[in-house]
């Protein structure tokens, strides 16, 4: 087991209702345990793309910029999808 610390932070109420509610369905053991399982993958993600810079060199702008757009692209792509889905 991890070592634990007890901190505070704040964070906006909606957000605060939102992973209560999740704690309360039983998707996480507490407030803690749910935000930490949240970090966690993104602490990874982090590290994955520190070592890929590192080893490769960070992507240009030009680079980043066709990703945004790429990805902008997908998401709308997914909203018209949803939408056409709810409607049926």
């Amino acid at each position: 087991m991890s070592k634990t610390r007890q901190i505070s932070i704040t964070l906006p109420e909606d957000l605060i209702d939102t992973i209560k509610s999740a704690v309360e369905r039983g998707e996480a053991r507490s407030v803690s345990s749910y935000i930490a399982s949240r970090l966690a993958p993104g602490v990874v993600m982090d590290a994955l793309f520190a070592e890929w810079n590192a080893d490769r060199g960070a992507p240009t702008t030009d680079d980043e910029s066709w990703a945004e757009r790429e990805l902008d692209r997908a998401f709308g792509e997914q909203a018209v999808s949803a939408k056409g889905d709810s409607a049926a």
